[in-house]
């Protein structure tokens, strides 16, 4: 079994595009360590009750604890294994224009999530092929349990794409009617509430973790902010962008925290299960934020001389249709959400627990 790990891990390293200066291997490694660092600080589904906040705390903790998340490893591997595969194969372009490269991957996908969708089948494909059959064997015990990993997975890479307006807005309606003031407290025991609820913090825990660098050091977030300038830039220079990322990559990342970053991060905290771990991840979005406002400009032009200098031609024609994109996210992909891969997904895109987490 473990040599089948080591030898799937191998197969999903060569399927990523090495010549991709963000969006590589290099990028899936660090998404799944920066998972399996936000699920090691899952402390708590934030429902316990005033008596079991008064057990001693060795049994608290068995109380409080969210259980999908500390107790199923079919799940936990399932997180784990969706950061790794989540960029399988990535053309270092939006699906905006992936749709315009790839039309046969539009039309299978039906121009949704593209990009995400094609991660999942591939590695999926490679997973389910006879050289990994003792590794299936040791996943899945019975078909329920390949049908809930299935989900999981895609649930998680699926969540993956931000820039859906579809999705997005399901996922601001799904948050307030579970996380926000008025959420009842009369469903705190109901499995569906506690499905939703595991859910949502599964897909903050892949978003967080996708855009890691943002809400670590200040030289983390640097190294990976160079490496996603360099990858636009060169889609630009090869004609699959149309602007120059040069032009707005300083306000564009500005405008990245405050749009999506620092609310990702203020809801870590807010949905109550990493504890006071999760003050980490704001406090490093904001000090970050702050600093790339007083040494953004500097930073940009230094990148700019480094990928070719300031007056950039493309090499053909240039490919509209992608730049307002890039202005409000910073250079992040464009990505969507659904089709051919969501098959098996419950109400609302949740990943049915198959019972009571706790």
């Amino acid at each position: 079994v473990v040599n089948q790990v080591r030898l799937y891990v191998r197969g999903i390293s060569v399927l990523y595009d090495s010549n991709n200066p963000f969006h590589n291997f290099d990028h899936a490694c660090h998404v799944t360590m920066s998972v399996h660092k936000l699920m090691k600080r899952v402390v708590s589904d934030g429902t316990q009750t005033s008596d079991e906040e008064s057990l001693p705390p060795a049994e608290q903790e068995l109380h409080d604890t969210y259980g999908i998340l500390t107790s199923d490893p079919l799940t936990l591997f399932a997180i784990v294994f969706s950061a790794l595969i989540h960029d399988v194969d990535h053309k270092g372009v939006s699906n905006m224009q992936l749709a315009k490269e790839c039309p046969e991957l539009a039309t299978l996908y039906r121009n949704k999530s593209i990009a995400e969708q094609n991660s999942f089948d591939i590695s999926w494909d490679l997973l389910m092929s006879e050289s990994f059959s003792v590794l299936r064997q040791e996943i899945f015990k019975t078909q329920s349990d390949l049908l809930h990993f299935r989900q999981v997975v895609v649930n998680t890479v699926l969540a993956t794409d931000i820039f859906d307006k579809e999705m997005g807005d399901m996922r601001k309606e799904r948050w307030q009617r579970i996380f926000g003031k008025n959420s009842p407290s009369s469903y705190i025991d109901s499995v569906h509430l506690k499905n939703t609820r595991a859910t949502i913090v599964l897909e903050h825990i892949i978003q967080a973790s996708d855009v890691s660098h943002t809400m670590q050091h200040w030289h983390v977030y640097i190294k990976w902010n160079r490496r996603l300038f360099e990858e636009m830039r060169l889609a630009y220079k090869q004609g699959r962008m149309g602007a120059d990322p040069a032009k707005f990559w300083y306000q564009g990342e500005l405008n990245f925290f405050d749009n999506y970053i620092i609310p990702l991060a203020g809801k870590i905290g807010q949905c109550g299960v990493f504890g006071v771990s999760s003050d980490e991840y704001l406090n490093y979005a904001l000090s970050n934020r702050a600093e790339w406002e007083m040494k953004g400009e500097a930073v940009v032009k230094e990148m700019i001389e480094a990928t070719g200098g300031e007056d950039l031609e493309a090499t053909t024609k240039s490919v509209e249709g992608t730049v307002k994109d890039s202005e409000e996210t910073g250079g992040e992909e464009d990505p969507e959400a659904t089709p051919k891969s969501v098959e098996g997904t419950g109400k609302d895109g949740e990943a049915s627990t198959g019972g009571d987490p706790e």
